[in-house]
């Protein structure tokens, strides 16, 4: 619900601050007095148009802020949460546009920048405006399928509820197929060239650390002959000499022994040393022994150094492919085994939504069909409705049709072997049609040229609506041209009713629409300091009265007029 709005600089207006009330308010006042300038405000605060133009005349820019009540409007606190913007607790929205001399324009909700587009989304849930303007709801195609069903009431919105739900399910099956679809040929060759590389990994029976071994055993075989030589040479110095006239380590050790032995039993101190000589005797001995091992156990395998050097070639063949350690390698095998594997169950996957597409295909087939028949219904006691609520407006001849045609635009399903596009709200596209003359054809309503007409026909089936239709604020701006009389007196009624569950705002010049509203505001201009200014102030009875004589008589109006008035008032 629109609680307030402050206009500063726009156009005549300087500064102006407005409290609207619940229910029917009412703007009035004489032909030019700027009533319209009130609706441009709401306009461009909701998204509308903005123009360098309507900056007040020596100004740098024009500034209007409204203050909303989203309380009841959860659609509007979620689009909110998109944008980041945490709404107040006590449902307030507070929505400014600022727009510059320069013809640049900001917007900002509860305080944040945002775009344009932004504010339009939630401007267009928060306030719909009819008549001579632009934001004419009804006159979107678009719109009408959603008003219909609304209409249709909660058993029709179960069904459709439904058929989105089948349908989200439905497109994510497809959508899903239509990848794998689409990448199947990709996968052919990635699942070639993985199953190339495990099988290349795999029959290569690689063990963690395998090179490291292999290359100490290529060493010790490619330098057998060195090896032998050497330990022999070692054995001998240290154990057998093979040199005639050189003692061998061992020897000279022992007959170091010997004479510490006896030194040993002259003087007890060199015990010790006697003890450790012959544990360096025992241990030279255990070191000759081990060398004598090691020299027989020396291979001269020229077979097995070539099987070494073929296995190092190919482990050093698979590091260039696949790593730069043979740990690298063993990974790499076995993630391909595991994307070799995924890969082999896309396959059962494309069958398994193959089946699940068809079988929810049927099934939203059936629910849409059953949508679609429930619409046909409910559009024919719309278009009654609607055109009893046009001929009590002074249009006795005019026809509303509700035309529920097909899609042409969607996605493409099977229903009864037929091929029938369909998206989220079904396969039926609705629009409303209307003709206000007898032997004319109904035409879109976006096709009527008469603001008059249009507004009437927007009254008429906002007052059916009235109730299905979430839109908190309705704003009509001369719903009333061209009419009077009980048409006026009906148009009054009307609007009052559609109050009583929405907050309305309208422009009228008649009285009989004045005399019905809840809150009533006065347009005027006056002139202050030789400028032109508009001003607007809520009326209490005693000055709802004199306006409403105003309206019938003109500035001089009688006594009989004035009674009149207070007349009217008091039906209310």
């Amino acid at each position: 619900m629109l609680s307030e709005i402050d206009v500063r600089n726009y156009a005549l207006i300087e500064r102006l601050s407005l409290r609207f009330g619940n229910g029917f308010n009412v703007l009035t006042g004489e032909t030019g007095a700027g009533k319209s300038l009130v609706i441009d405000c709401v306009g461009l605060v909701i998204g509308g148009r903005a123009s360098s133009e309507s900056v007040r005349a020596g100004c740098d820019s024009a500034v209007v802020e409204a203050v909303f009540n989203i309380s009841d409007v959860p659609d509007v606190e979620a689009l909110l949460l998109e944008q980041g913007i945490d709404p107040e607790p006590d449902g307030t929205l507070i929505v400014t546009r600022e727009v510059s001399r320069q013809g640049r324009s900001r917007c900002r909700l509860n305080g944040r920048i945002v775009t344009l587009t932004a504010l339009s989304a939630i401007g267009e849930r928060l306030v719909d405006i009819y008549g001579q303007h632009e934001y004419q709801s009804l006159a979107r195609p678009s719109r009408h399928i959603g008003l219909l069903d609304a209409f249709g009431g909660a058993r029709l919105e179960q069904v459709r509820d439904s058929v989105r739900q089948l349908y989200e399910e439905w497109r994510e099956c497809e959508e899903e197929l239509a990848e794998l679809r689409q990448h199947a040929r990709e996968r052919a060759q990635r699942a070639d060239l993985l199953a190339f590389q495990v099988n290349e990994i795999e029959s290569a029976n690689l063990e963690p650390g395998e090179d490291v071994h292999l290359v100490a055993e290529q060493t010790v075989l490619a330098n057998a002959e060195s090896l032998y030589d050497a330990v022999v040479r070692a054995y001998s110095l240290i154990y057998e000499s093979s040199y005639p006239d050189i003692a061998s380590a061992r020897d000279m050790l022992g007959e170091a022994l010997e004479e510490l032995d006896n030194a040993s039993r002259i003087d007890g101190t060199l015990t010790s040393l006697a003890e450790s000589l012959s544990a360096l005797c025992d241990h030279t001995t255990e070191i000759s022994r081990a060398l004598r091992e090691y020299r027989d156990s020396i291979e001269f395998d020229p077979e097995r150094l070539a099987e070494v050097e073929e296995r190092l070639s190919a482990i050093s063949r698979l590091k260039r492919k696949y790593g730069d350690s043979l740990a690298d390698v063993i990974d790499h095998g076995q993630l391909a085994r595991e994307e070799l594997e995924s890969m082999t169950g896309a396959g059962r996957r494309v069958d398994e939504l193959e089946g699940r597409s068809a079988a929810l295909s049927e099934e939203l087939g059936n629910c849409a069909s059953k949508l679609s028949a429930m619409r046909c219904e409910i559009a024919a006691e719309l278009e009654k409705e609607v055109s009893r609520e046009l001929r009590d407006l002074s249009m006795p001849h005019a026809v509303f049709k509700v035309d529920v045609g097909r899609k042409r635009d969607g996605h493409e399903i099977v229903v009864d072997g037929t091929p029938v596009v369909i998206g989220p709200d079904g396969f039926d596209d609705v629009e409303f049609l209307f003709s206000a003359n007898p032997g004319e054809e109904p035409r879109p309503l976006a096709r009527i040229a008469s603001g008059g007409e249009m507004s009437r026909v927007m009254l008429a089936i906002k007052s059916v609506l009235a109730v299905a239709d979430a839109m908190p604020t309705m704003v009509f701006d001369e719903v009333d041209a061209g009419i009077g009389g009980e048409a006026a007196i009906a148009v009054a009624s009307k609007l009052a009713n559609i109050g009583k569950v929405r907050q309305v705002l309208a422009v009228t010049h008649l009285p009989q629409i004045a005399a019905v509203a809840d809150n009533h505001y006065a347009v005027s201009k006056l002139e202050r300091s030789g400028r032109t200014e508009v001003t607007v102030e809520k009326l209490d009875i005693e000055e709802r009265v004199t306006e409403v004589a105003r309206m019938l008589a003109g500035e001089a109006p009688s006594s009989v007029t004035v009674a009149h008035a207070r007349e009217m008032l008091s039906r209310r």
